[in-house]
């Protein structure tokens, strides 16, 4: 009659995942950990170059000028596209998560502190790892 092997197992609802938001989830954070790690070298790299422009160098407006070539400006316009592509990969990550705005904007500010983005990195990176291990992957019929 009422086999228990037939029985549904106990698990939580919100911890159901299709094998496609597994995947994608898995796909985000992997991209938000490049781009975390690219944002911050490239933040450090722009902090470093503004104490020395600003504190060390005789005079700002030449320091770090190689000819025709700005090197300040090419850090920082380096930094700022990556910023927007660190967002990006913050917003996949966030919205494959399900995880709320005040994650997204953590999540944002970690590309604008310097340092900031290892930590955050290293604690979100954690947690979803976590969230993906507890999770219940299920596939509609036909899938596999």
């Amino acid at each position: 009659m009422n086999d228990p092997q037939d029985a549904r197992p106990d698990f939580d609802e919100d911890a159901v995942w299709t094998v496609r938001r597994y995947t994608s989830a898995r796909n985000a954070l992997r991209f938000y950990r490049v781009m975390a790690f690219i944002t911050g070298a490239l933040l450090l790299v722009l902090t470093v170059e503004m104490i020395y422009k600003y504190l060390i160098a005789a005079d700002p407006e030449t320091a770090l000028m190689f000819g025709g070539f700005n090197l300040a400006a090419a850090i920082a316009i380096s930094h700022g596209w990556c910023y927007v592509v660190y967002l990006i990969s913050c917003f996949w990550l966030n919205q494959q998560m399900r995880w709320g705005l005040g994650r997204l904007l953590v999540l944002a500010l970690a590309g604008v502190v310097p340092v900031m983005s290892f930590i955050v990195e290293r604690r979100v990176h954690r947690q979803a790892e976590q969230e993906l291990e507890d999770a219940v992957v299920v596939a509609p019929r036909g899938e596999f």
